[in-house]
């Protein structure tokens, strides 16, 4: 069993990223564009679609009915103008705290987006998405997402949860040079009979974490999460030092926390209200007692805050996702059972 308590990145290390925030220009018909120049179409407190142009000499091609001139690389929304009055519902960015708010007001001119009641809070800006410690949350995109993240210290595992790719790639590199590298390809599908190997609909890997990083100062991380098709997704990239804490024992149990309401009238009839769910694991793991020490200054490090478990090292496992989970732990007890071991009774819940 590892636990890993993620290195907190912020906008100085997120260093490159192919995912945009503050929209460029709006498209004008009159300017001609160079290949891997950006415009952007929409209104004013709606979506903004981002388009770059695929070849030079790009003049009065439309972005949206243009596909061999422009290619959509994602969508924002714009920047909080306090000069603009918006309408109610409209959303805007606060692109300094990588927020995203939704005004609450008609005619909301020039009201603050932090405090008061004008505005709400939605959450954090698509680029930053997969730094907000949720695995729900995720950047999206219509293309491959590329994000690179410059470190000061060590680290020496990655892990990156809620994917929807077919392929990830993790790269590092040191003043330039590469160090490491790891592609891997993300499909599970198996096939339990001949209809299922024909018929059955493709699955893939939603959660992956390597613990061979090798443990460079100033190192630059880059993740590519890419398809061949279709919307690109990754809930979280947590970089940081796993600890060993022990061994996970069999006897594991993969539960959830079930949001959802099923009622029934004073007739019987049901009314069903899904909602999310919420993983949770129960874990007994024998340690050693000279890692005793160890053990309960992580349990002090990580009150109330989230860390990744990983009761198992290698994510190809067909238990691996059961026991693991991003979240802060709900029991960490310890029972010093033996006078050479312990045991320690663990139930975290996802964040």
């Amino acid at each position: 069993m590892r636990v890993t308590p993620p290195i907190t990145i912020n906008d100085t290390m997120l260093t490159a990223s192919s995912v945009v925030e503050t929209p460029p220009a709006a498209y004008a018909g009159g300017t001609t564009y160079a290949a891997g120049s950006t415009a952007s179409t929409g209104i004013v407190g709606g979506v903004i679609t981002v388009w770059k142009s695929l070849a030079a000499g790009n003049l009065g091609h439309t972005p949206a009915s243009s596909p061999s001139w422009w290619l959509n690389i994602g969508a924002t929304y714009m920047v909080y103008d306090p000069a603009h009055t918006y309408a109610l519902n409209d959303t805007v960015i606060d692109a300094v705290n990588h927020l995203v708010y939704e005004s609450q007001l008609a005619s909301n001119t020039g009201q603050p987006l932090a405090t008061g009641t004008a505005w709400r809070k939605v959450g954090t800006t698509n680029k930053y998405a997969a730094f907000d410690q949720l695995r729900n949350t995720q950047v999206v995109a219509p293309v491959d997402i590329v994000q690179s993240i410059t470190l000061v210290g060590r680290a020496s595992t990655i892990a990156v949860i809620g994917i929807d790719a077919r392929t990830i790639t993790i790269t590092q590199t040191v003043g330039g040079v590469q160090k490491y590298s790891v592609t891997v390809n993300l499909s599970k599908r198996k096939s339990f009979s001949w209809s299922q190997y024909y018929l059955a609909p493709f699955t893939s890997r939603t959660s992956v974490q390597f613990f061979d990083l090798p443990p460079y100062r100033n190192s630059t991380i880059t993740v590519t999460a890419s398809k061949p098709t279709g919307q690109r997704g990754v809930g979280g990239i947590i970089i940081g030092n796993a600890i060993y804490i022990g061994e996970a024992q069999v006897d594991a149990n993969d539960d959830h926390l079930n949001f959802s309401t099923i009622d029934r009238d004073t007739f019987g009839n049901l009314e069903l209200s899904p909602k999310r769910s919420v993983p949770k694991v129960d874990l007994q793991i024998w340690f050693d007692k000279k890692y005793t020490a160890q053990i309960r200054a992580v349990r002090e490090l990580l009150n109330g805050r989230p860390a990744v478990w990983s009761g198992l090292d290698d994510f190809t496992l067909d238990y691996f996702d059961a026991v693991f989970v991003y979240g802060p732990h709900k029991e960490f007890s310890l029972n010093l059972r033996d006078f050479s071991y312990g045991v320690i009774t663990l139930q975290v819940e996802e964040m």
